[in-house]
């Protein structure tokens, strides 16, 4: 299929027919990277978040977030701008079951995903988030798919009309993944 905007990780559904809902998390005031609705976040020492990086264990799927600004307004943003000096109050949406699926769009890049990546893993791969809707540019890595353990689990392409597995370099499709190593996972270690 031809390029497609990035969304980022968008819920689909649960996979065990459970809800789909969010936990507060914390954002130290003085982080100073954006996060945007549909990125991948991990948890750090103190019980914040911050933005997660191919490779690291993912808490979740960040989906917005409110503060008490110095002059007393109270904010509510699908991303964390960065650093809010004087913050107070701050609220991160966070969907941190590990069984919630999402849909993703590969990086369409010269390794295009084909049927034959189903099951594979992939990590994601940062993009610059839109300031004005909010919402997260991250993709998923179609270099990085392989047997080997990664950040998400590929399950199938979405279904839609014209969502259809790469035929050639550029080609791209919209997935359904899920996180592969999830923090909150029974095996894994804490931080």
């Amino acid at each position: 299929g031809k390029q497609m905007a990035a969304h980022g990780f968008k819920p689909l559904r649960h996979l065990t027919g459970g809800q789909i809902r969010t936990s507060d998390y914390l954002i130290a005031i003085a982080y100073d990277t954006s996060i945007f609705t549909g990125d991948p976040v991990k948890l750090v020492a103190g019980g914040g978040i911050e933005l997660a990086a191919a490779g690291n264990t993912i808490l979740g799927i960040f989906q917005g977030v409110s503060w008490t600004a110095s002059d007393g307004e109270v904010k509510f943003s699908r991303y964390w701008p960065g650093a809010q000096s004087g913050a107070t109050n701050v609220s991160a949406l966070v969907i941190d079951d590990p069984y919630v699926t999402y849909s993703v769009f590969d990086d369409g890049d010269s390794d295009f995903l084909t049927i034959s990546d189903v099951g594979f893993s992939a990590d994601h791969v940062a993009g610059s988030g839109s300031t004005v809707t909010g919402i997260s540019a991250v993709k998923l890595d179609t270099s990085s798919a392989s047997a080997t353990a990664a950040g998400f689990k590929i399950i199938r392409a979405v279904t839609r009309p014209g969502n259809d597995y790469g035929t050639a370099n550029g080609s791209q499709v919209e997935v359904e993944v899920m996180v592969n190593e999830p923090f909150f996972a029974h095996n894994t270690a804490g931080i």
